[in-house]
């Protein structure tokens, strides 16, 4: 492989054979637009794996697994996706020569993928049943699969619990050690790679500086809680009774119990595959064993008498899934104001006063001189403060928090999580469910925790 070049904002930009460079920046600053230049103009040279939201429209490999699957991927097995001709997309109807040097290449690569990247509890799942983490993990695997010289990870640790984030950047160090050019983006400095030899800071798509570097020593700190406090002496908003429920052949709820009273904040942790998103689907509705399963939502369970719509309107939901599937072509104020809906579930006209609260929402978290812009024109962190505005509108009295500071940079997270500890202290009547994988991407207030992949609080 010779160099890798790109022109960013004027200015060249070199990636040397071997060497590992990591992408910083601010939110909108060019770290998903620089990846994927390298792997379009190189790419014999480099594997790119990307999760964003915007990576379809700027025509990149890969726009996240779960537009991975949807585009009609959900039927195979993350085995059948790692496959050599999936992976180098041949068709099976192709006639090709015997290719044993690759095939053996490849079996090599795959083995050592499976042991790294602890795959092989996945292998025989479908990949739309894996979880936002799992299937990540399946994407670098992907990638890695390919065998170019140079890989092209943009925001890989985004997502992963911590024992898996460690798996990675273990992962990265092998990869370093058999001579891959590396290049990475990420948005806390915890995340930069031990392995990383230079560091490209970018601002407004230019470059603000460039050259050998130092990667920091610190690492992303393990979430920490104290025994759970008693129950709150409030109305039960959410009561789930002796629940299983298995998925792809796993157990996931072995008789879980759980309550919810009325202004609790819970914090629901565990590893990646452990059925915290599921549980949200769940709670919400949107999963179809909602109404198998016992689960009162405000004092009542789904079915003849309680339509799904007489509890959906009273709840609010910000997570990667949705932000996957929002339509990328309607303005930002459309999506702000797509969360309204009646107990029939029919859109909603926003109130006088619910435009006043998206507007002070919209002005707090920087988005309202962009209000107008497509929502797939934004980098994913501001899509998400959107979706978080989105939720928060219609004033809900469950509101569930699913990774609610993926994709954020620092700054726009502190923002954030300032904005919403003031909400919730003016709203103690608000009941939160909050998924988090760090401690930094918990807003303040949550002293409750249901722990899930093991023994339950």
């Amino acid at each position: 492989m010779n160099a890798l070049k790109v022109d960013i904002g004027g200015e060249a930009w070199t990636v040397e054979p071997g060497q590992r460079w990591v992408v910083t920046g601010p939110a909108a600053s060019g770290k998903t637009w620089v990846a994927a230049q390298l792997a379009r103009r190189y790419p014999d040279d480099v594997a790119l794996v990307t999760f964003g939201a915007q990576a379809a429209a700027a025509g990149t490999d890969w726009a996240g697994a779960r537009w991975y699957a949807s585009v009609g991927y959900d039927s195979r097995t993350v085995a059948e996706t790692l496959t050599y001709e999936a992976v180098n997309d041949i068709s099976p109807f192709e006639v090709r020569e015997a290719e044993t040097a690759e095939h053996e290449a490849f079996a090599r690569a795959f083995d050592w993928a499976r042991k790294a990247l602890l795959l092989d509890p996945l292998l025989e799942r479908q990949t739309l049943q894996l979880s936002n983490g799992e299937q990540r993990r399946v994407m670098l695997a992907r990638a890695i699969l390919r065998l170019t010289p140079a890989l092209a990870l943009d925001d890989p640790f985004a997502g992963l619990d911590p024992t898996m984030q460690r798996t990675l950047r273990d992962a990265l160090d092998e990869l370093a050690g058999q001579g891959r050019t590396l290049i990475v983006t990420v948005r806390n400095e915890d995340e930069i790679p031990p392995c990383t030899t230079h560091r490209l800071r970018l601002r407004d798509c230019a470059i603000e500086s460039q050259g050998p570097c130092r990667p920091p020593k610190k690492h992303p700190q393990a979430l920490s809680f104290r025994k759970n406090p008693p129950s709150l002496a409030t109305p039960c908003v959410l009561r789930l009774r002796d629940l299983h429920l298995e998925a792809d052949g796993r157990d996931l709820f072995k008789g879980l119990d759980w309550e919810v009273h009325e202004g609790e904040r819970w914090l629901v942790v565990g590893p990646n595959g452990s059925g915290k998103s599921t549980l949200l689907s769940l709670i919400l509705g949107d999963n179809p064993m909602a109404y198998a399963c016992d689960v009162e939502r405000f004092g009542a369970r789904l079915g003849p008498g309680v339509p799904l719509w007489s509890v959906r309107s009273r709840m609010a939901l910000v997570s990667p899934e949705l932000q996957a599937f929002a339509d990328p072509g309607q303005t930002v104020e459309a999506a702000v104001y797509s969360g309204l809906f009646d107990r029939e579930g029919q859109r909603k006209r926003p109130t006088p006063e619910q435009r006043k609260t998206a507007t002070a929402l919209l002005t707090a978290l920087g988005l309202y001189e962009r209000r107008k812009a497509q929502l797939g024109t934004l980098s994913d962190g501001m899509a998400r403060l959107a979706l978080v505005i989105r939720a928060l509108v219609p004033a809900p009295d469950l509101l569930l928090l699913d990774e609610l500071c993926m994709n954020l940079e620092d700054a726009d997270r502190d923002r954030l999580l300032r904005l919403l500890g003031r909400l919730l202290d003016e709203t103690p009547a608000l009941t939160v469910i909050c998924v988090a994988h760090r401690p930094d991407h918990v807003p303040p207030g949550f002293n409750r925790v249901l722990k899930l992949g093991g023994d339950h609080a």
